[in-house]
């Protein structure tokens, strides 16, 4: 069998072993029932929808040919950023609170983009952090530092 889009097909089966792994290692846990969900319902239920929609972009892979399958080369720049924005944030979350952690993180994963303009990257920070603040601490009703230890009461 020939593989047709190598992009589709590749991307499937790394869906698919997402799905597997997280569906899998949830497993170790508790299952519940649907009216009271444990903690592995949630990871099993996404890893096997994941691992479905892996199984449809494979075969979508294998039948279906486009002029432009080509994988193209790993990037490895855009990914350490991201993933420093994370640890960033969990640094800064208890020293620093929560909308400069915010903050930090979406400017440093900015860098990420080859389509960086501070001015959307601004805008993003100041709505994402709004939002954020509304729905996990008033909303939610979570107990964390929301501004630096020097700035709270």
């Amino acid at each position: 069998m020939r593989i047709k889009n190598p992009r589709d097909f590749w991307s499937g089966v790394l869906f698919i072993a997402f799905g597997a792994f997280f569906a899998g290692f949830a497993q170790q846990y508790d299952m519940g029932t649907a009216q009271r969900m444990g903690p592995a319902y949630f990871p099993t239920i996404l890893g096997g929808l994941l691992f479905v929609l892996g199984a449809a972009v494979a075969l979508k892979g294998l039948a279906s040919e486009t002029a432009d399958g080509q994988i193209e080369s790993f990037h490895y720049g855009p990914i350490a950023w991201v993933l420093g924005a994370v640890v960033a944030f969990a640094a800064l979350l208890q020293p620093a609170g929560l909308v400069v952690s915010l903050l930090a993180l979406i400017g440093i994963s900015s860098f990420g983009s080859h389509e960086f303009k501070a001015r959307d990257t601004v805008l993003l920070a100041v709505g994402l952090c709004v939002l954020v603040v509304i729905v996990f601490i008033y909303g939610l009703g979570l107990t964390m530092p929301v501004w630096p230890s020097f700035m709270r009461a």
